[in-house]
């Protein structure tokens, strides 16, 4: 291991948009590279998909979801995590509210690691990140279920203006941002603020503290429903607690008396700004692209938002088609979630019943359990975030850990993994096929190769014994290196 770090193979991870690596990696071929981004990990079965499909073909029928088989998943979700598929009162019935929360964020793994639908997943969590609630704030606990089943789910690959208007009736969104305590005359403008600086225009994005207090106002009386209404759990409006005066929002005139009507038109107004078809256009090229997205990009897909009214297939066929995607390798590094179940899903490890618990310790380790970032602007998007000495620390011990068969419920069958040609070079060809998807430098190759040697001649076949010793140490490298650590 230490050869190999001081040799440059292992490395610190730098963000590569600012500080580039002191060697370039051979760059991924395009399907590669989509399968990389659009996915929570690449497998054998989908770069084959990818080959007798076509890139194209491939992302449309993952931009068509619905028409994805994936009974499979389904199917195991309702027999193991029955919480997800609750009703509002079923959920407060529960005995402890933990029991929501807990299966919530198994299934969120669940889906990413064996749903036939990954970019759909994938963009599940982008917009869980974007419209971030944190799951731990008292009745949060369980209406975050409600949430991701009835407000992200639904519009993932939908229109942006319908989210938008989803997650403003979402209760786990007005009791999180405290607007179901925004009564006239005392407005809370918590929702208000973030709504704009989170959710829509961005913190440049040309509103002002007045427009905070006026879209407060707009939102007075929406809350959610009480114990012993028929409304438990659920939006509901509440005229009373409605400030009926005229507002002005961001030059707007909301007329007096519109009741419900007035938050509905907010959003609207915001849904189709400028400045929120800019803000979303940076965070979906930053997420796919860069960490600093190409400005020709966001202008191209500012265009595209405002023409399509927010259309999300639109905005991605925009990225994956263009120049700056298809020149963007390794300017993405994986953030925890990506990396462990990219790992997972690259290595054909099979997590059994327990294996939660073992994902989740790892998880929190790097700091990127599901819900679970207490601010409301979620988890970063950028390397330099996820870049230290102790994360790196502990993907290395995730990487060696996960080849060393020593993570409770998870099987790794490497000799799955590396074929009957048993020579160092043909072993190191396999694994770098089978798991980084790309060719390796000469000088790269030579290193993981002498590593399988130990100094005896590079023709000679390993003995059993020296596969059984050597090559959960040799998945461990690659897994760690910067080839598998940016997608």
């Amino acid at each position: 291991m230490a050869a190999l770090f001081s040799a440059g193979l292992v490395n610190m991870p730098t963000s590569r948009a600012s500080t580039h690596s002191s060697k370039t990696l051979p760059t991924p071929d395009p399907d590669i590279l989509t399968l990389n981004r659009s996915t929570f990990g690449i497998s054998t079965e989908l770069v084959e998909e990818m080959r007798r499909l076509g890139r194209e073909n491939w992302l449309e029928q993952q931009m068509d979801w619905e028409s994805i088989d994936d009974r499979e998943t389904d199917d195991f979700l309702h027999r193991q995590m029955p919480t997800l598929f609750m009703s509002e009162r079923e959920l407060a019935a529960l005995p402890s509210m933990g029991q929501a929360a807990n299966q919530l964020k198994q299934a969120t793994i669940y889906r990413a690691m064996y749903s036939n639908r990954q970019l759909y997943e994938v963009m599940v969590e982008f917009w869980s990140n974007h419209f971030s609630i944190y799951h731990r704030d008292g009745p949060v606990t369980l209406l975050k279920t409600l949430d991701d089943r009835n407000v992200i789910r639904p519009h993932a690959l939908g229109n942006f203006r319908e989210l938008l208007h989803a997650s403003s009736k979402s209760p786990a969104m007005l009791v999180y941002l405290d607007n179901h305590t925004n009564f006239a005359g005392t407005p809370n403008e918590n929702y208000a603020r973030e709504l704009m600086e989170l959710h829509t225009l961005g913190v440049n994005g040309g509103y002002t503290e007045t427009d905070v207090q006026e879209v407060a106002r707009c939102f007075t009386g929406w809350a959610v429903g009480r114990r012993g209404s028929d409304k438990l759990g659920k939006f509901q409006f509440y005229p009373r607690r409605h400030d009926q005066g005229e507002k002005t929002v961001l030059g707007t005139t909301i007329p007096a008396k519109g009741g419900i009507r007035d938050g509905e038109r907010v959003i609207d107004l915001l849904a189709g700004h400028p400045s929120t078809a800019r803000f979303i256009s940076t965070k979906l090229a930053r997420h796919f692209v860069s960490d600093e997205p190409p400005t020709s990009l966001v202008v191209r897909l500012t265009r595209v938002f405002l023409d399509t009214d927010g259309d999300i297939r639109s905005l991605l066929w925009e990225i994956f088609r263009s120049n700056e995607f298809l020149q963007s390798a390794d300017l993405k590094l994986k953030r925890p979630m990506e990396y462990i179940i990219g790992a997972l899903r690259s290595t054909g490890a099979k997590p059994g019943p327990t294996a939660y618990r073992s994902l989740r310790e790892y998880l929190f380790a790097l700091g990127q359990i599901p819900f679970d970032w207490v601010p409301p602007d979620g988890y970063p998007d950028v390397a330099d975030y996820w870049i230290s000495t102790n994360g790196l620390l502990n993907r290395w011990n995730f990487a060696s850990a996960l080849a060393g068969s020593r993570l409770p419920g998870i099987r790794l069958d490497y000799l799955k993994l590396i074929g009957r040609d048993w020579h160092p070079a043909a072993l190191v060809d396999r694994l770098a096929d089978r798991l980084l998807h790309r060719p390796l430098l000469v000088e790269d190759r030579q290193l993981f190769t002498d590593y399988l040697a130990r100094g005896k001649p590079a023709s000679k076949k390993l003995s059993t014994e020296a596969v059984q010793e050597r090559i959960p140490g040799l998945i461990g490298l690659m897994l760690s290196s910067d080839y598998f650590q940016y997608r």
